[in-house]
């Protein structure tokens, strides 16, 4: 795989849910379940040692409820996603966790691969997100390198955006960088059909 396990805290205080929790997870290539917790106050020390990418928990559990630990891990890692589970299709409990911090909220028992698909999707959406903020970063440092001054743009600037430009051919605020580069550059024979591109 070209990226890491999704790394999975689960917390019941029900060894059969454990058990089966174990079960839906843990013959999946891409996830690894971390560690079991028997209570939220434990939950919150496994999640600091263990800095899952997702707690997978039971709302109703003595001591801390799912809200409230929930609350605490997010306090100490925004990071973590938090899918909580229970039996009971309460309303204010499923507002209490969303207020909380959860991603989402499934009511058991369970379809087969209903954790397995929330838990994949969640992680995709985050790593989109994370590449996204990436790229946006890049973007900006090409627009810094560009009008910081009138020197001609690095070239590995103007390699970067021509990738950019190649992966998408419609984002127009790839291109009009790209041809303020060429502009600066003075490299005309470039410019001109980017120029086609951008007025028809």
């Amino acid at each position: 795989m070209s990226e890491q396990a999704i790394k999975i805290l689960i917390v019941t205080d029900i060894a059969e849910s454990a058990d089966e929790l174990r079960r839906m997870l843990g013959e999946a290539a891409d996830i690894s379940v971390v560690a079991v917790s028997t209570s939220g106050q434990d939950a919150i020390t496994l999640a600091d040692v263990h800095q899952p990418d997702m707690v997978v928990m039971d709302y109703d559990m003595p001591g801390l409820n799912g809200a409230e630990t929930t609350r605490a891990i997010l306090h100490n890692d925004d990071r973590i996603q938090v899918v909580m589970l229970s039996v009971v299709n309460d309303v204010e409990d499923i507002r209490a966790a969303m207020r909380a911090g959860a991603r989402d909220y499934l009511i058991k028992p369970l379809a087969e691969k209903e954790l397995l698909d929330t838990v994949r999707w969640l992680i995709r959406e985050r790593r989109d997100y994370a590449r996204m903020q990436a790229f946006v970063g890049q973007l900006r440092k090409s627009y810094e390198a560009i009008f910081r001054d009138d020197k001609p743009v690095p070239p590995t600037v103007v390699a970067y955006l021509e990738t950019q430009s190649a992966q998408a051919p419609d984002d127009r605020l790839v291109l009009e960088t790209l041809a303020v580069a060429y502009a600066r550059n003075r490299d005309w024979k470039k410019l001109a059909p980017l120029m086609d591109r951008l007025v028809a």
